[in-house]
């Protein structure tokens, strides 16, 4: 990939917050040093990674990058840092609040028809640009109404980086961006299996909190059964 603008907004949307949860949590850390050196590889990173399409032309270019920022620092702590330690730093990042209310600000209308439909067509379009296992490969299935929809990902890109990178055992710990993204945007993730953890798929049903469809799963059977979710 080349390093592009996409990449150099990540970087700063995630790392402010990154680094300051990771010097509270170790403060006998050199977080400057730590700093420069995550974004040499960081960039390098970038640069050995199969091209999957502009941000323009393909949205999950954002989740990649963000991961190959999680990784660079990861890489970058020379063994220093722990499973629950990278976890906590993925959280950190993503709770920033340039982060949050990207996601917040889609609230008002994540859940409509036209939203749906829009994106089932991005889908699409992103899967033609690249069968790269860096892509991720999308089947977004419209919902019986605006409150509720599924996306199966039957190929993940952050899978590919994790073992580009040696490190596939912290990628289901990125997976926690799923969740928030989310409930920040007034929905709730039900999901029962993810690639990063050995499932043929991941399976994501998303609907309203508080709609019929919620209720519903939170009290009785799946209620994304019918759409292929577990399937």
């Amino acid at each position: 990939m080349k390093y592009t603008v996409c990449e150099t907004l990540m970087w700063h949307a995630l790392t402010p917050a990154l680094f300051r949860w990771l010097g509270t949590q170790n403060p006998e850390w050199d977080i400057a040093g730590l700093k420069r050196k995550a974004k040499r590889i960081y960039i390098e990173m970038a640069t050995r990674t199969p091209e999957i399409g502009s941000l323009r032309n393909n949205s999950l270019r954002i989740c990649l990058s963000g991961g190959m920022v999680w990784l660079s620092v990861y890489e970058a702590a020379d063994g220093k840092m722990s499973e629950e330690c990278f976890s906590g730093m993925v959280e950190a990042s993503m709770d920033a609040p340039l982060v949050k209310g990207s996601f917040k600000s889609k609230a008002k209308t994540v859940f409509t028809l036209e939203a749906q439909q829009k994106r089932a067509d991005n889908a699409r379009k992103g899967n033609a640009l690249s069968d790269s296992p860096f892509n991720w490969n999308t089947e977004v299935i419209l919902g019986r109404d605006a409150d509720e929809y599924t996306i199966n990902y039957r190929r993940c890109g952050l899978c590919a980086l994790g073992h580009q990178e040696g490190l596939f055992h912290l990628v289901p710990y990125m997976c926690a961006l799923d969740i928030m993204s989310v409930q920040w945007m007034g929905g709730v993730l039900y999901r029962t299996k993810t690639l990063a953890t050995g499932g043929d798929c991941c399976d994501f049903y998303i609907c309203r909190k508080g709609s019929v469809w919620d209720r519903q799963k939170q009290n009785g059977p799946a209620c994304g059964e019918s759409q292929g979710i577990g399937k």
